[in-house]
C-alpha cells in the first residue's frame, strides 16, 4: 500500500511538477523522504520561507503549471504568507503544503499550530486540512483543479506529520484537465460588429496574455483589426514596445492628458485582465460601473466580469482562445484610425523618453539604463523587484517577446532575486538579469546562496541610494523633507555578494559605466553590479501621475 506521502508525490508528478522549493521541517519529514526516495521532483532548498515561497510564485509564472513551495508549520507557514498573496495578486497557481502539529494534537493549541483556514482566509482560494489518509486523493485533487482554474491562485494544504507516514488506500483520482473554453460565432460576429464601426478602439492586455501563444495571438489580432493595445499595470512584455500599435502601460506613469484621450475611445475591448485598481485608474478608466463607451470584458472567470463594470459583452474565455477566434476572422475594412495610431504611440514616447543626466549625490541611474539598453539578449528573462530602480527599465526599455519582464504584480519587495532563480534553474540557456534596489536585496538576498549552490549565471544591478526610494517619494510628497524611516544603513555589498560567490563590480560615477557593464554581461557567472546611485534624479524623474493602493490584475 503508497502511503500518503507517496501519493502527494505521484499527483504532483501527474500535475507536471517537475520542481518545489522549500524551507525544511521536521514536521513533513515522510514527505521529504518519499521526494528523496523518487528524485523525480527537483527540491531547491532555500534559506527563508519567503524565498521559497517567491520562486514558487515566479516558477508558476513562467511554467503556467502550479509552483509548489513546502513549510513547515507555525513560523514557516507565516513567513510563506507573502508568496500566498502574490499568488493571489499575480494570479498564479500555487500550492502551499504546510506540515502540521499530529493529528491528536489539533485544536490543543500544541506547540506551533495555526488554524490555517483562518490564517489565509483572505489570500488563498482554498485551504484545507488533510487529517484522514484516506481522503489524500480527492484532497490533493481538489487542490490542483481549485488552483488552476478559473482565476488562478493559492491554495494551501495542511498535512499533519503523522498522516504522512500512514498508508493509504489504492484509488487514483484522476488528473486535472482544463476544461474546454470557447467563444461563439454570434458574439465573435457581434464584438466585430463594433470594432468595424469604432474610430477610436482600443485593447486592454492583462496578464492571461503572459504565455507565448497568447501573446502571439494578441499580436495577431492587433494587426488584423488595426487596433491600439494598451498592458495593463506591469504587462509591458505582453505587445512589441516599438511596434505603432503599442499604446503603452496603464499604470503609474500615464500622465492626465494621455488619460483625457483614452477616455475618448469609442470602444476598449479588455482581454485577460480583471481590470483592476492600477490598471483602471482607480476605476476611472474605463468608468467603474457604467463605462462611457462600449466594454467588452474578455476572462476566463465569470466571477470576475462585471464585478466593478457593466460590460456590454461579456466572454467567458481563455486570452488565447479568444484572440485567436478574433484574429481568424475577416475583418472587413472599417474608418481610417491611423491618426489615432500615431498620437497613441507618441503617449508611449513620452513616457519612455529618457536623456542623460549629472546628479550630485551619485550616478543616475538612467544613465546605466540607457547604456544596459544594447545588452539585453532577445531571449532575456529580467527580474524586477518592487522599487523605483526597477520601474525605470521596465518604464524606459522597449521590450520585445519573447523576453519576458518577471516582476511582482502585487509590488513584493524581495521578489528580485528569488525570481532570478527560479528564472534561472528554469531557463539554464537564456539570459537572466535582476534589476533590484538596495531595501529589496536585503529582503530576498539570501537566496543569493541558492544560486551560488547551483552555479547559476544571473547579472544582478544594484542600485544603492541608501533609502527606501519610492516610500521616501511618497513620504516627501505627503509630507516635504520628511524623511522618518527611509533612510538605509547598508553594508559593503561588494563584501556581501562576493561572500556567496558572486563576481562583483562597482559604478560609482559616470565615466566607469561603459566599461563596467561591457564586462559584467561578458561574464557568464554569478555577478553583482552595484550601481551607487542618486536619490535625488531618481525621486525628481520618478513622480507618478497618481498613487494607488492595490495591485490587483
Amino acid at each position: 500500500m503508497p502511503t500518503v506521502a507517496s501519493v502527494i508525490v505521484s499527483m504532483l508528478e501527474s500535475a507536471g511538477v517537475d520542481r518545489a522549493f522549500c524551507v525544511s521541517g521536521e514536521s513533513y519529514l515522510a514527505l521529504l523522504n518519499e521526494l528523496e526516495s523518487r528524485a523525480t521532483i527537483d527540491v531547491v532548498t532555500c534559506r527563508q520561507e519567503g524565498g521559497a515561497g517567491m520562486m514558487a510564485v515566479a516558477d508558476a509564472k513562467l511554467t503556467g503549471r502550479p509552483g509548489v513551495c513546502m513549510v513547515s508549520r507555525g513560523p514557516g507557514a507565516a513567513n510563506a504568507a507573502i508568496g500566498v498573496l502574490a499568488a493571489q495578486q499575480d494570479t498564479v497557481p500555487l500550492l502551499l503544503l504546510v506540515g502540521q502539529v499530529e493529528s491528536t494534537l489539533l485544536r490543543r493549541d500544541a506547540f506551533q499550530e495555526v488554524d490555517y483556514s483562518k490564517f489565509f482566509s483572505g489570500t488563498a482560494k482554498w485551504t484545507a486540512e488533510l487529517n484522514d489518509p484516506r481522503r489524500v486523493h480527492d484532497v490533493m485533487s481538489r487542490a490542483l483543479h481549485i488552483a488552476q482554474s478559473g482565476t488562478p491562485g493559492p491554495v494551501v494544504i495542511a498535512l499533519p506529520e503523522d498522516i504522512l507516514a500512514l498508508e493509504a488506500d489504492m484509488a487514483q483520482a484522476p488528473v486535472w484537465r482544463p476544461s474546454r473554453d470557447s467563444v461563439d460565432q454570434s458574439t465573435l460576429e457581434e464584438i466585430a460588429a463594433l470594432v468595424r464601426k469604432a474610430e477610436r478602439p482600443l485593447i486592454i492586455a492583462g496578464g492571461d496574455v503572459a504565455n507565448p501563444a497568447a501573446r502571439a495571438a494578441l499580436y495577431a489580432a492587433a494587426m488584423a483589426w488595426q487596433i491600439p493595445v494598451l498592458c495593463s499595470f506591469r504587462r509591458y512584455d505582453l505587445f512589441p514596445n516599438a511596434h505603432p500599435l503599442f499604446a503603452g502601460e496603464l499604470g503609474f506613469f500615464n500622465k492626465p492628458h494621455h488619460i483625457a484621450r483614452y477616455h475618448e475611445s469609442d470602444l476598449v475591448i479588455s482581454v485577460g485582465t480583471r481590470l483592476g485598481d492600477l490598471t483602471t485608474q482607480g476605476y476611472t478608466f474605463p468608468r467603474s460601473p457604467n463605462p462611457a463607451q462600449p466594454l467588452v470584458h474578455v476572462y476566463r472567470d465569470p466571477a470576475m466580469i462585471g464585478v466593478n463594470f457593466t460590460p456590454d459583452i461579456g466572454v467567458v474565455c481563455s486570452a488565447e482562445r479568444f484572440l485567436r477566434a478574433f484574429a481568424d476572422m475577416h475583418p472587413k475594412a472599417g474608418p481610417d484610425r491611423s491618426r489615432w495610431i500615431l498620437e497613441l504611440g507618441r503617449f508611449r514616447a513620452e513616457i519612455a523618453e529618457l536623456q542623460r543626466a549629472e546628479a550630485p549625490d551619485g550616478v543616475a541611474f538612467g544613465n546605466v539604463v540607457l547604456e544596459m539598453g544594447q545588452y539585453v539578449k532577445p531571449d532575456a528573462i529580467v527580474s524586477m523587484d518592487a522599487g523605483i530602480s526597477a520601474a525605470m527599465l521596465y518604464r524606459h526599455y522597449n521590450w520585445t517577446p519573447p523576453q519576458l519582464l518577471l516582476t511582482p504584480i502585487a509590488g513584493t519587495m524581495g521578489w528580485g532575486i528569488p525570481g532570478a532563480v527560479a528564472a534561472a534553474l528554469r531557463f539554464p540557456d537564456r539570459q537572466i538579469i535582476c534589476m533590484i534596489g538596495d531595501g529589496g536585496l536585503l529582503m530576498g538576498g539570501m537566496e543569493l546562496a541558492v544560486a551560488a549552490e547551483r552555479k547559476l549565471p544571473i547579472t544582478i544591478i544594484l542600485a544603492n541610494n541608501k533609502s527606501y526610494g519610492a516610500i521616501r517619494l511618497n513620504l516627501e510628497r505627503e509630507y516635504p523633507g520628511r524623511q522618518t524611516a527611509t533612510v538605509l544603513h547598508n553594508p559593503d555589498f561588494q563584501q556581501l555578494s562576493a561572500a556567496f560567490g558572486c563576481k562583483t563590480y562597482q559604478i560609482i560615477n559616470d565615466d566607469e559605466i561603459a566599461s563596467v557593464l561591457a564586462s559584467a554581461f561578458s561574464t557568464r557567472a554569478l555577478t553583482l553590479v552595484e550601481v551607487r546611485t542618486s536619490l535625488q534624479v531618481a525621486l525628481a524623474k520618478l513622480q507618478p501621475a497618481a498613487v494607488v493602493s492595490d495591485a490587483s490584475v
